[in-house]
């Protein structure tokens, strides 16, 4: 399993217990250095009083000095069995007077001695040993002088107490890491039941559930929480959009769809070659109308803002996607009758959206122009400059029949159609998805007539972008 997929609890543990380990050597470390620092100053006081009990022995008799050692004071140095001691008196100049000759000397970096003792480590016939060292003076009626004393101690009793320190300490430390880890081992598990509940209350609910979750939740997941609930709104949006497709689709092709099985069934009783002509015609008829209606049914769920809430925008030229749609409408126009044509804008014109959509809008549009103007009339697509809210308006403008007022609400509604429009391609679609797409833009499509002459000008207004 890896890393990023195990436990959360168990990485949480780790992650706590790497620091405190790293904490707990280096505060070891620290105790092992006061062990032996606090260790080495009760010892050495010991070292200390034999060395003075020594001193205190030293005389001057006819220009020599003589030491008589009192032995018990280097007994109670002696009180574990595995240390043993040494000791070493000497003149100020380094001769030898008694004791053990070759114990290690005071170190260049001490010397040279004054009145306050010094201690050191050394090893003497390789062994740890701790020295401690004093200068004196000794005087008679005719001569003073000054001479050191040095006595040693095997470390064995020091070592031994601060490893017991050092032990102790990290026994401590072993038990309180193993406390905090089974602490936080079953708090994350009390910490973690808000999520349980979680979870079994979503595993509860139908797969058509998707309202919001309530439930209370540890402040580090209520961003979680909320981008599950900002997907469940989309997946709600876009089930709507599906649903509201296929009530649409099953319910406007039945119709058509019926009509043609009847068509298609009656021509094959038909032999007469005139009746069989005009029985495909009227198939082919509706064919056509089917098709049209079968995309514009697919263009309303594309263009439904909800279903395509998540999709994100883009940088595009709104001049070059309305000259290329007006052209691509020049030929049906040609057949129509009717003089199509642009007018405004010709450099890069920038917004940001969807270029598919754009292109959707602006073919339903001309479409309704084309299918709704009678032959002669024309048809003026526009793309201008609006400095005033810094904005570009593209209007489609016709002079044909026009919509009388009290439909101008309803022409935008899903399936409406006015009573006279006479016109079999239409669906009542094409409006809607104008509608809808200019919606998922944050616009709106305006209905107005032309000054001066009849027909119809619609205009939707984008905001520029650089």
């Amino acid at each position: 399993m890896k890393w990023r997929n195990g436990s959360l609890r168990r990485r949480l543990v780790i992650w706590l217990l790497i620091p405190l380990l790293v904490i707990s050597s280096l505060m070891l470390l620290e105790v092992r250095s006061n062990a032996v620092k606090s260790t080495n100053q009760a010892f050495d006081r010991a070292l200390l009083s034999s060395a003075l009990a020594i001193a205190d022995r030293v005389v001057l008799i006819g220009g020599k000095i003589e030491v008589d050692v009192p032995y018990v004071a280097l007994e109670m140095l002696t009180s574990a069995a595995e240390d043993r001691v040494f000791y070493q008196v000497s003149t100020g100049q380094g001769e030898f007077i008694t004791g053990y000759e070759d114990l290690p000397p005071v170190p260049e970096r001490l010397l040279p001695l004054r009145e306050e003792p010094v201690f050191y480590d050394a090893v003497y016939n390789g062994e740890q040993v701790r020295i401690g060292a004093l200068s004196r003076y000794v005087a008679s009626v005719r001569k003073a002088t000054r001479f050191q004393v040095l006595v040693a101690e095997t470390m064995g009793t020091r070592t031994s107490l601060s490893e017991d320190i050092l032990a102790s300490a990290a026994a401590r430390q072993i038990v309180l890491i193993m406390l905090a880890a089974i602490i936080v081992w079953f708090g994350i598990g009390q910490g973690l039941k808000p999520l349980t509940r979680l979870e079994e209350a979503l595993n509860r609910r139908s797969p058509t559930d998707l309202r919001p979750i309530l439930h209370d939740v540890p402040t580090e997941v209520r961003h979680l929480v909320g981008a599950i609930n900002q997907l469940f709104g989309r997946l709600e949006n876009s089930l709507k959009t599906m649903q509201r497709f296929t009530a649409d689709a099953a319910h406007q092709l039945r119709t058509p769809l019926a009509a043609l099985r009847t068509q298609a069934e009656l021509g094959q009783r038909e032999s007469e070659p005139e009746k069989l002509h005009q029985i495909m015609a009227t198939i082919a008829s509706s064919t056509r109308q089917t098709s049209h209606l079968a995309n514009q049914l697919l263009a309303s769920a594309r263009a439904a803002p909800e279903g395509l809430a998540g999709r994100p925008f883009e940088k595009i030229d709104l001049c070059e996607i309305t000259r290329a749609v007006t052209s691509t409408k020049v030929p049906a126009a040609l057949e129509s009758g009717i003089d199509l044509g642009y007018e405004g804008l010709t450099e890069p014109t920038y917004i940001m959206g969807d270029a598919t959509l754009i292109e959707e809008l602006l073919k339903n549009l001309v479409h309704n122009a084309l299918i709704y103007c009678p032959e002669g009339s024309a048809v003026t697509v526009r793309l201008e400059n609006d400095f005033k809210d810094d904005v570009v308006r593209l209007t489609v403008e016709d002079n044909g029949p026009g919509i009388p007022v009290e439909h101008h609400k309803d022409v935008f509604k899903r399936f409406y159609r006015m009573n006279d429009a006479g016109q079999e391609e239409g669906c009542g679609l094409g409006l809607s998805i104008v509608k809808e797409i200019a919606a998922r833009h944050e616009t709106k499509v305006k209905l107005s007539q032309p000054q001066g002459h009849g027909g119809c000008v619609f205009s939707v207004k984008f905001k520029r972008c650089q």
